[in-house]
């Protein structure tokens, strides 16, 4: 079978996403309440490559999306004349036949007519073989007072830890984890990635109370994907690194959401081009 992607650029984004943050909830009863506080950590290289040109932005950079890119003057003016035809049929020939014969006297006469394919380069991940190494870490804490009658109300603490090899078969896992977009915009020389980095299943063992028998905990819960925005680059480099902080970057829970803590996000990250 041909692969489509066999003279494609190829590269390398090593990232690392660290989550940090800490939640406590409070019973009514002003005596049972529990804490938690989190700690995690993801590592990973992902291959990636550019599937071909583009003439918008995958991820929004220098303040521009996909859809603030306008559509060449040239085409704008054409979309003006068949437009103004409404839904004549005739019209919108004896237009056509006219801006035909225009531009094949003077091909620039309407002004640019294709859109840029040089600007941006956007970026995604390689499935062709193994899309991403590295660990993923869980190194949570919690602790409480509990009241389990007829004792009274008792303190508890437990540890949650776990780790995460890759690369592994787990569709769903390779589902989650193989998402990313980078986007370099060469005139302007800025960098915007983005990255799931969200419910990854990690196995982990409990120490202590903790009230659960799970055996494995999403990375992260909720917050969406994760994005660093204009990163200042040289477009003429074969690498550029950079790095980032979300405040708000979902959250984390313990025992079914009896306990949840908003987490923080901070990333760094670094490309290559092979």
């Amino acid at each position: 079978m041909r692969d489509p992607f066999a003279n494609a650029p190829t590269g390398r984004l090593s990232i690392s996403v660290e989550l940090k943050g800490a939640g406590r909830r409070d019973l009514p009863n002003k005596v049972e309440w529990s804490r938690l506080k989190v700690g995690r950590k993801l590592e990973v290289e992902l291959a990636m490559l550019v599937p071909g040109a583009s003439t918008v932005p995958a991820v929004k950079v220098g303040g521009i999306t996909r859809d603030d890119v306008q559509i060449p003057v040239g085409m704008q003016a054409i979309g003006k004349v068949i437009a103004a035809c409404g839904e004549d049929e005739s019209c919108r020939a004896r237009a056509m036949t006219v801006i035909g014969q225009r531009l094949k006297g003077n091909p620039g006469a309407l002004g640019e007519l294709k859109q840029d394919d040089t600007r941006y380069e956007n970026w995604i991940p390689d499935r062709r073989g193994v899309c991403a190494t590295g660990t993923i870490t869980v190194e949570d804490e919690g602790d409480g007072v509990n009241i389990a009658p007829p004792a009274p109300a008792a303190p508890y603490r437990f540890r949650r830890s776990g780790k995460l090899t890759l690369p592994v078969e787990t569709a769903v896992v390779i589902e989650r984890l193989c998402r990313a977009d980078v986007t370099v915009d060469r005139q302007s020389g800025l960098l915007s990635l983005r990255v799931g980095a969200g419910a990854i299943p990690v196995p982990v063992r409990l120490e202590g109370q903790a009230f659960t028998n799970e055996t494995s905990v999403p990375f992260r819960e909720g917050g969406g994907d994760l994005e660093i925005l204009d990163q200042k680059i040289d477009p003429q480099a074969r690498s550029w690194q950079g790095a980032g902080r979300i405040e708000k970057a979902g959250s984390v829970s313990h025992n079914s959401g009896s306990v949840v803590a908003p987490v923080a996000a901070a990333i760094t990250w670094r490309f290559v081009r092979n």
